[in-house]
């Protein structure tokens, strides 16, 4: 199983403090059954440039890698989780955030109505730079803007949508989760793990949650789906667009 949701990386944003917390969520990934963890570290255009992202990035990624080289705990791939901004669909950089391996890139939206002019710059990202914007934790979203219909806002867009853990463990929006991946308009789980006290990895739980209510076959899925991202078969991931 691919978390596709993380703050791992040490001191890269508001996620683990340190290469010992790190690892011990490393520990706690590999024991729910996780094989590979995606490091999805915040970047906001207002605040640094791609470039220096990379630099900050990269230099956390290759020391926590040196670290567990050799180890059986889950394979760390690079990301980002990128904060909508204006026009970024011409910023020819993001290139450099994408998952690497896949051609997803994980878009963390604004937490207010998502205008017409929003969304046109999610298809620009894939009609311009062959981008696949990978919205971040939609659960996020449809709790603080109160619409259990947000997903159809996305309809016919080429974008996929990712959901935290979370939204399957919580009983007060589970039924809502299990409606949402039944009608494949989840494709990706995520943890958005940050840290081994309050936001711990929990992909398990989640995975158990949804076998147990929707079966295995849907847990299948979301691992096929997980494959497919880094298959580099872009017409197999254009089927999954709702």
């Amino acid at each position: 199983m691919i978390d596709f949701h993380s703050h791992i990386l040490p001191k890269t944003d508001d996620g683990s403090s340190s290469i010992n917390e790190s690892i011990e969520m490393l520990t706690l990934s590999k024991q729910q059954g996780i094989n590979y963890i995606v490091s999805t570290s915040h970047f906001y255009a207002s605040d640094e440039s791609p470039s220096d992202f990379l630099l900050r990035r990269n230099s956390a990624y290759q020391k926590l890698n040196e670290t567990i080289e050799g180890s059986s705990l889950p394979k760390i791939i690079p990301g980002a989780e990128v904060g909508y901004f204006e026009g970024m669909s011409d910023c020819d950089e993001l290139n450099k955030l994408i998952i690497t391996g896949t051609p997803l890139l994980m878009v963390e939206m604004p937490v207010c109505r998502w205008s017409e002019r929003m969304l046109c710059e999610l298809e620009a990202l894939y009609e311009k730079q062959g981008i696949i914007p990978l919205i971040a934790h939609i659960d996020r979203y449809i709790k603080l803007l109160h619409d259990k219909k947000l997903a159809d806002k996305l309809k016919g867009l080429p974008v996929l949508i990712q959901a935290n853990a979370s939204f399957f463990i919580d009983k007060k929006t589970s039924r809502t989760a299990f409606s949402l991946l039944a009608k494949e308009k989840i494709h990706l789980l995520g943890s958005d793990c940050h840290n081994i006290t309050t936001r711990r990895p929990n992909l398990g739980e989640a995975c158990k949650a949804i076998s147990d209510k929707l079966g295995n076959d849907a847990v299948n899925k979301i691992r096929s789906n997980g494959r497919l991202a880094f298959s580099q078969k872009k017409t197999s991931l254009e089927e999954l667009f709702i």
